[in-house]
């Protein structure tokens, strides 16, 4: 019901507005009132815009003129030319233009005369003096002229169809916006991709509108993510299943415990890819419910110790209490998954952890000094199976997932990750966390 209360409020100001300006046409047709006036205004505006347009010419560079004048006759009707050849003032002046005249003069703080183009084209001309030179501009004598005839014609004829095309056009409005949102969800169930719905209108159709778009691209987001990891798991199992089948055939022939240590390494980096693909597709689930109110500062406390027994040195300050609600289990996920990185391509320089907390929103920065990402693969490093390191080899380029599973989870529960580069080399993973306590306690 309130949404149908705010619809018909939107239908009614629309119908209001068309009703006033029906009585406002009717009975308020008046030359000093309504022609007058509105022919004083228009002439303002476009006596404003000449000595803009006049302007804005003079201060640009030679080379983009051109299209500055190109783009001047298009929006506006407004030809810019060079003040070469002399022209006589116009003759004759209906009350628009000699109120240009008058706005002209104003503007410029000289006596400004319209002049006649010498053509049949019913074009005037003005010149402009405008840093030391002049520039000509011209227009159609016509333009936004006034009409009292014209005015009683529509007294007569429009005002009574304002109302009638005015509800028309509203019902009409509502009905297409209805039937492009019908049509584009019967496109989406038969399994195409819509194309992206308008984002105007009233408010309850713009928000269905906006929602339908959002979840659209969510979707398509999902079947590509699981496309790409069904043939990312295809891909780089290949090559381990095919060792581990050689091997069992040399088995045979003669056994080694160099050849048997290896087909354990071989199972392990399955077993990691498996585990990781795993944890990205657990990513495209729906948000859970397991947010608890937790200290951040202590939390964090505890995953760096886990990492206090690499070979690397983490340099960790205890902040002060950080109480935020917050899923354990996938920061922890996303914190092992930043930190795994920063030791592995540290280059055994000590890795920084960091904790900035303003109630509002919390920030984790994880710094190391290793050879960092070049700023056009900042955003491509979170894509699936990507790797900086062009080998297949996950000890010095990694399964590639570690990242991707770090955005998915980032976007699943509202978390910011962002990857900055550092002054004198490395990397500043960005962590940002909103205090979804607050919002809670808001609702």
């Amino acid at each position: 019901m309130p949404r149908r209360k705010t619809l018909l409020r939107y239908t009614g100001q629309i119908m209001a507005v068309s009703m006033l300006t029906f009585l406002l046409f009717s009975s308020g047709v008046i030359v000093y009132y309504i022609l007058v006036p509105m022919a004083r205004q228009a002439s303002g505006d476009l006596a404003a815009l000449i000595v803009l347009s006049a302007q804005t010419w003079v201060e640009l560079p030679p080379d983009t003129r051109p299209d500055f004048e190109d783009e001047l006759y298009l929006q506006h009707g407004l030809s810019l030319v060079s003040a070469e050849a002399q022209l006589k003032p116009v003759r004759y002046k209906s009350p628009y233009l000699r109120f240009l005249e008058t706005a002209l003069s104003r503007r410029l703080g000289q006596e400004i005369q319209l002049l006649d183009g010498g053509t049949a084209d019913d074009w005037a001309w003005v010149d402009v003096p405008m840093a030391e030179r002049t520039v000509r501009i011209g227009f159609s004598s016509k333009h936004n002229d006034a009409s009292p005839p014209l005015a009683v014609l529509l007294l007569l004829l429009g005002g009574s169809m304002i109302t009638l095309i005015s509800s028309l056009l509203l019902v009409r409005r509502q009905t297409y916006s209805l039937a492009q949102l019908a049509s584009a969800t019967s496109r989406f169930g038969r399994g195409e991709r819509p194309e992206s719905l308008p984002e105007e209108g009233p408010e309850e159709l713009a928000v269905l509108a906006r929602n339908f778009n959002r979840m659209t691209g969510q979707v398509q987001q999902l079947l590509t993510n699981r496309t790409t990891l069904l043939g990312g798991i295809s891909h780089d199992l290949r090559t381990p299943i095919a060792r581990l089948q050689l091997a069992l055939a040399l088995l045979d022939e003669k056994s080694e415990p160099e050849l048997i240590n290896g087909m354990r390494e071989d199972l392990q980096e399955m077993d990691l890819l498996i585990r990781r693909t795993l944890e990205l597709a657990r990513g495209l689930e729906g948000a859970p419910q397991d947010e608890q109110l937790l200290d951040l500062a202590a939390f964090l406390a505890e995953v760096v110790a886990d990492y206090r027994q690499q070979p690397v040195a983490i340099e960790w300050a205890d902040p002060p209490p950080c109480p935020m609600r917050f899923s354990p289990l996938a920061l922890r996920r996303v914190l092992s998954n930043l930190l795994g990185n920063g030791l592995q391509y540290g280059d055994g320089k000590p890795l920084e952890v960091r904790l900035q907390c303003d109630g509002a929103m919390a920030e984790i920065q994880i710094l190391d000094r290793g050879a960092g990402i070049p700023e056009a693969q900042l955003e491509a490093v979170f894509q699936p199976f990507f790797r900086l390191e062009g080998s297949r080899n996950p000890a010095t380029g990694g399964s590639g997932l570690g990242l991707a599973i770090v955005r998915q989870l980032c976007d699943l529960y509202g978390w910011q990750i962002q990857l900055v580069p550092r002054q004198g080399g490395g990397t500043k993973a960005c962590l940002s966390l909103p205090n979804s306590r607050s919002e809670k306690n808001s609702h």
